[in-house]
């Protein structure tokens, strides 16, 4: 098999696979998917979210390895009021596109995430972009933004779940 085909096809299993930890609450073992060093970067809808700065824009969500693990124990428990119970929530994942350069590998995929909670159905609409590397023979993930396509949170005003 093509070497280019094989590594979209590992990249595309390990972001079906995160969505499939997020829509379970899995989030001790979606957090495994990512390296020591990660950020999950949601920069706000209002600049290019491709290119936008965290030291210039005030992101949405803006964590590194650190903040992540307390965002995933504070989801965790039942004190976290915006989660409790868990909103059902369904991460759709499609176009997925893959750039290699060097040890480094890009992607860029579309999403969907549903999240329904208390009567209320919101939909989060966008693109993923992924820094992967591989780890002890494993790819784990560097570096996630979740690039809104809205011009604003309203009506959900909040991000409560991981996108």
């Amino acid at each position: 098999m093509d070497q280019q085909l094989m590594r979209r096809l590992q990249v595309e299993d390990l972001l079906y696979r995160e969505a499939d930890l997020l829509d379970q609450w899995r989030l001790d073992e979606w957090l495994s998917l990512f390296t020591a060093d990660a950020h999950y970067f949601v920069p706000p809808s209002d600049v290019d979210g491709d290119t936008a700065d965290p030291d210039k824009s005030l992101f949405y969500v803006m964590d590194d390895h650190i903040r992540m693990r307390e965002r995933v124990i504070r989801l965790s428990k039942i004190g976290a009021h915006s989660e409790h119970p868990h909103s059902k929530v369904r991460h759709l994942v499609t176009n997925v596109r893959v750039e290699s350069d060097g040890a480094l590998i890009r992607s860029r995929a579309s999403f969907i995430v549903s999240r329904a909670k208390d009567i209320t159905h919101d939909l989060f609409v966008g693109h993923y972009l992924h820094e992967i590397v591989e780890c002890e023979g494993a790819l784990k993930i560097a570096k996630k933004t979740c690039v809104l396509d809205m011009e604003a949170l309203r009506p959900h005003a909040r991000i409560s779940i991981i996108l």
